[in-house]
């Protein structure tokens, strides 16, 4: 009962803003490749994520769409590829975001592998398209981290913006 009273409190904007803010940053750090492999999930669409499922009358698909833009400047890649993956999947999360709202953690983690692979399947189409090359099996375990990743982003997101009681 007490997480339904967190759920209808009204978050800061700013709160949400620096969280994306503190996402781009953790994006844009260098991180150890395995060969092609990538391991660092994508956290600005994990954020997307979170803050759809948790608080959409606060967060909106434009909103993700701005996101995706400022994602493909800071990362040099195509224009519009990430806001093109971050505007569907967050459409298709909003629509049943009542349902995922009451699913556990384990059930959400299912959720988020799902929307994270559907967004890195629109990238890889669109680095195809345009690159002609294919950026290998390799770019699919991200989203399985991710996935793995998702209850303790929700428990730290929760600690976070928690009132505290003095």
């Amino acid at each position: 009962m007490e997480h339904l009273s967190d759920y209808r409190k009204h978050i800061p904007l700013r709160w949400i803003y620096c969280s994306f803010l503190v996402a781009i940053f953790v994006d844009l750090i260098p991180t150890a490749q395995t060969g092609s492999i990538q391991l660092m999930p994508d956290i600005m669409a994990m954020l997307i994520l979170y803050w759809s499922i948790n608080r959409p009358h606060q967060f909106s698909i434009g909103s993700a769409f701005v996101l995706g833009l400022i994602s493909d400047i800071a990362t040099g890649s195509p224009l519009g590829q990430h806001a093109l993956a971050y505007t569907i999947t967050t459409y298709i999360v909003m629509n049943q975001q009542r349902y995922i709202i009451l699913y556990h953690y384990g059930i959400q983690s299912i959720v988020a592998l799902g929307t994270l692979m559907g967004n890195q399947v629109i990238m890889s189409l669109i680095r195809l398209i345009f690159d002609n090359k294919y950026s290998g099996w390799g770019s699919f375990l991200p989203p399985i981290i991710g996935a793995l990743l998702w209850p303790l982003l929700n428990k730290i997101m929760i600690t976070l913006y928690r009132p505290r009681k003095n």
